[in-house]
């Protein structure tokens, strides 16, 4: 993905709804993620950030105000978004919900994405 780009993925395969717009604008890769996050989707997510990181996103905004659930799956999808920008770099969270803020409390993970 180019600076500036932006593209969709939706999940055709499974019954679990969820849709992902991606976006790179400089060194910022944003994630819009809408529906459950889970094993189905997560693949999803990876490829997305994998596609990021390689258009040059040095820090990553991932907005998941309409994301319903999140799953193991899922906060490894999170967790690999970190790692694949590597040291130093930022992975800020926008809108989690309710439910996902306590799974970061309870995993200990709160103080690893930064919510904006």
């Amino acid at each position: 993905m180019r600076d500036g780009e932006r593209g969709r993925m939706t999940n055709s395969t499974d019954s679990s709804p969820f849709d992902l717009s991606q976006a790179l604008e400089g060194a910022t890769g944003t994630l819009l993620l809408s529906g459950e996050l889970d094993a189905s989707s997560s693949p999803q997510v990876d490829e997305a950030v994998d596609v990021l990181v390689a258009g040059g996103a040095t820090e990553l905004l991932i907005d998941l105000g309409d994301v319903t659930f999140i799953d193991s799956s899922g906060l490894r999808s999170l967790i690999r978004a970190r790692k694949a920008l590597g040291n130093g770099d930022v992975v800020r969270l926008r809108n989690p919900q309710v439910g996902t803020v306590r799974l970061l409390e309870i995993t200990g993970l709160t103080d690893q994405f930064p919510v904006t």
